[in-house]
C-alpha cells in the first residue's frame, strides 16, 4: 500500500510516479495513485508557483491518459481538451469510481504478471547458472584427464567458464598447501595457469607453495614471472623482501653472492625497504 500523501514534496513524487507508471503501460496502478492524488489535493498547502507547476503536469498527464491504448479500452476515447481542469479532475474522479472493480482487479493481475515475470527471471538464471557449472564441470574433468584442447573448447565459450575453471583449481590448491601437500597444490596451480597463463596470483600461489616446500629457488622463478607479469604486484614485491632478507640477511654486500637471476638484480632497488614479516596469504586467482 501506498504512504499516505501529507504534503506537496510527498504529492509531487506520487504525481511523478503516476507518469512513470503511465509510460510503463500500468494505467490501473497509475489511475488508483492518481486517484489518491486527487482526494488529497483539496488539504495540501501550495504556492502559486506550485499549483501552476502541478496543474501544467496534471493537463499533460490526462492528455496522454486519454490517448493511451490501455485506458481507452477501460473508458473507451474520452478527451480532457474541451473544459477546465477542475471539471477534468472530477469526470475522472467519477470514472475512477465507476471502474474500480474492473481497475482493482487489473491492479492485481498486473501484479501476478509481475511476479510471475520475477519468478521466470529466476529460473531462467537458474538455468544458466546450472549450465554453466555443468559446463565449468566438464572442462576441469577434460584437464584432469590431460585433455586440455576438449577443456580449452569449452572455456572459449565465455569468460565466466574461465574464470571459474581458474577458481576451482586455484582453490584446489590453496586446501592442498593449507594440508602442507605442496606437490599437489603445485600441480593445481599449474592446472589453472594452463588457462590464465598471465595471472601473477596464481604465480605467487605456486611461489608460497614451494617456499614452503623449502625451494627457495623456485619461489624465486615464479614470483620473478609474477612481476614481469605485474611489476606493481604488492604482495609479489612484499614476497620479494621477504626472501632477500631470509637469502642474504647481510643484506647489500650479499648481492654478488646472488645467483643469477630477477632476485639479485632487485636486491638493490629493494635494500631500503623494512619489511621483515611473512607475506600475507594470497588473493585468490584473477582478483
Amino acid at each position: 500500500m501506498a504512504a499516505k500523501i501529507s504534503n506537496i514534496t510527498e504529492l509531487f513524487h506520487r504525481f511523478h510516479q503516476c507518469e512513470m507508471q503511465l509510460r510503463q503501460g500500468k494505467i490501473a496502478s497509475c489511475l488508483i495513485n492518481f486517484r489518491d492524488i486527487l482526494a488529497r489535493m483539496p488539504a495540501i498547502p501550495i504556492t502559486e508557483k506550485e499549483k501552476t507547476e502541478l496543474n501544467a503536469g496534471i493537463e499533460l498527464f490526462l492528455r496522454n491518459l486519454s490517448a493511451h491504448k490501455t485506458f481507452q479500452e477501460i473508458f473507451g476515447e474520452v478527451s480532457f481538451t474541451d473544459t477546465d481542469l477542475a471539471t477534468n479532475l472530477e469526470f475522472i474522479k467519477s470514472m475512477i469510481a465507476a471502474q474500480e472493480e474492473e481497475i482493482v482487479e487489473k491492479v492485481k493481475k498486473d501484479e501476478e504478471a509481475a511476479e510471475f515475470q520475477r519468478l521466470e527471471i529466476a529460473r531462467e538464471e537458474q538455468e544458466r547458472l546450472e549450465t554453466l557449472r555443468n559446463k565449468v564441470s566438464q572442462a576441469v574433468a577434460h584437464i584432469n584427464e590431460g585433455n586440455l584442447p576438449a577443456a580449452l573448447e569449452i572455456i572459449a565459450e565465455s569468460e565466466e567458464i574461465a574464470n571459474d575453471v581458474v577458481a576451482h583449481f586455484n582453490e584446489e590448491g590453496m586446501r592442498h598447501r593449507e594440508a602442507k601437500k605442496f606437490d599437489d597444490a603445485v600441480a593445481c596451480y599449474q592446472k589453472a595457469l594452463e588457462v590464465a597463463a598471465d595471472d601473477e596470483h596464481l604465480h605467487y600461489n605456486i611461489a608460497r607453495a614451494y617456499y614452503e616446500a623449502e625451494h627457495l629457488d623456485k619461489a624465486e622463478e615464479l614470483l620473478a614471472k609474477a612481476l614481469q607479469i605485474n611489476p606493481d604486484f604488492e604482495e609479489g614485491k612484499s614476497f620479494y623482501t621477504f626472501l632477500l632478507k631470509l637469502r642474504y640477511p647481510s643484506g647489500e654486500e650479499s648481492a654478488a653472492e646472488a645467483p643469477p637471476g630477477l632476485l639479485s638484480r632487485i636486491l638493490q632497488k629493494l635494500k631500503g625497504l623494512k619489511k621483515n614479516k611473512a607475506p600475507e596469504e594470497p588473493a585468490p586467482a584473477g582478483k
